[in-house]
């Protein structure tokens, strides 16, 4: 817990990743260690220190989880109530109507996905109060999709809007109110408020150095993630919120037996469950423009750990600095990230191949000799078989190098291809 050392360690892991300016954070047992690194924005050289605050990403996700569960507590809302009762824009949702909150918390509502909700995030630029209810009334348009785990950012947005009507305040407001406030996350604002000092500016990863990129701050898509900022210190004040607070351990019973290669060994209500050598961890990462973090919490050593980055190789520098880090304070580490093929028998195409699609997403998957070949709007790639669902498609992704098949049926068919964490239903051969 020595912060020269915090320092010294973190300062080796950003160089050895190209990572322009980072904070961590220790707390174990009720002790705060934390250190920074480098700059929050290559063009005008400022340094990160304790004031800067870097984009939450999804780690909006198991805040609005810990609003509703704290909702649900006072009894304005019931985790076992439909989404169209707490939603006025979806009540005649047949969707809405068959989930409840509970399975939007647990990423299984079926509510619909489409690209242009999913990730419509230029097209949804309007600041005002307003914007998070338009976006949810236009998720109640689409057919409801079969029932199957997948990651989603709009029915993240559904959930802010229940806190909405659950609250009578904005989104914005009703965090602050339930969780900021309490928790003293004085450092912690949102995108569409004026004052943005010290803000870390995201940078992506190039040949000729860290360039410095745009904030994505869509407020429709706030719940999910896109405008939510925050220190070092705020993180730790929720990651101590979580270890103190019994109340809120129910937010990490396991709800999906899902497994996702280098991102999850199950889905709770809002947190993620990872499996470090026999001990039980929970957290979540963020990804936006240019900027990764990621959240860690040890409740079997009373600890977590916290690493806010401003560059897109942020999550590569998290497995090489955990790896070290945790290891040294807890004697656990993440798993290595496998990515080497098997050499074992050959892949049974038959099992994968076909066509798996939303109404504004396709993917097709066909045979070759010694692995498969996917084909996206964005070209043509092979994949390499790292186990029975993995496959390896690039390498040098820091995010996304691999992925994932699930829900085989007897006979080993796949009917489910998770590109990052997003399941694709399979349609046809």
């Amino acid at each position: 817990m020595d912060e020269r050392h915090l320092a010294a360690l973190l300062a080796e892991h950003a160089s050895m990743h190209s990572v322009p300016g980072a904070a961590l954070g220790v707390l174990r047992h009720g002790e705060v260690a934390t250190a920074y690194h480098g700059l929050a924005d290559v063009r005008t050289g400022a340094p990160v220190g304790p004031g800067t605050r870097f984009s939450l990403g999804s780690l909006t996700k198991p805040m609005v989880a810990t609003v509703v569960a704290r909702l649900a507590s006072s009894g304005r809302l019931s985790l076992e109530d439909s989404v169209a009762d707490h939603v006025p824009e979806l009540r005649a949702s047949r969707w809405a109507q068959n989930a409840t909150l509970r399975d939007l918390l647990a990423n299984r509502s079926a509510v619909p996905l489409r690209s242009e909700l999913e990730f419509g995030f230029d097209g949804r630029t309007d600041r005002d109060e307003g914007a998070l209810a338009r976006l949810v009334a236009d998720s109640g348009s689409g057919e409801r999709q079969t029932a199957f785990w997948s990651y989603t950012n709009v029915g993240w947005c559904v959930l802010g809007r229940a806190i909405e009507t659950a609250t009578g305040a904005t989104w914005e407001a009703a965090m602050r109110e339930q969780l900021l406030d309490p928790a003293g996350m004085t450092g912690t604002a949102f995108a569409t408020a004026a004052d943005m000092a010290e803000r870390a500016s995201g940078h992506e990863s190039t040949p000729d150095g860290a360039v410095a990129v745009e904030p994505l701050t869509a407020r429709a898509y706030g719940p999910a993630g896109t405008t939510g900022i925050a220190t070092i210190t705020d993180l730790l004040s929720f990651a101590a919120l979580h270890l103190e607070d019994s109340s809120l351990a129910s937010l990490r019973a396991v709800q999906e037996d899902i497994s996702i290669h280098g991102w999850l060994d199950a889905w709770c209500l809002g947190w993620a469950s990872f499996d470090w050598g026999g001990c039980p961890v929970w957290g979540w990462d963020g990804l936006i423009n240019g900027e990764r973090s990621v959240l860690r919490l040890v409740p079997k050593h009373d600890a977590a750990v916290v690493l806010t980055t401003n560059a897109s190789s942020g999550r590569a520098m998290y497995r090489s600095l955990f790896a070290e880090l945790t290891q040294s304070l807890f004697g656990i580490a993440p798993p290595p990230l496998r990515l080497e093929p098997t050499s074992a028998s050959p892949v049974d195409s038959s099992h994968y191949t076909g066509r798996y699609a939303w109404p504004d997403r396709e993917v097709r998957i066909s045979e070759q000799t010694g692995g498969l070949l996917i084909k996206t709007d964005a070209g043509t790639s092979t994949m390499l078989p790292i186990d029975a669902r993995t496959f390896l498609v690039d390498r040098d992704d820091p995010d996304n190098p691999t992925l994932t098949f699930a829900s085989s049926d007897t006979a080993g068919r796949a009917h489910v291809l998770y590109l990052m964490l997003w399941g694709l239903p399979y349609l046809e051969g």
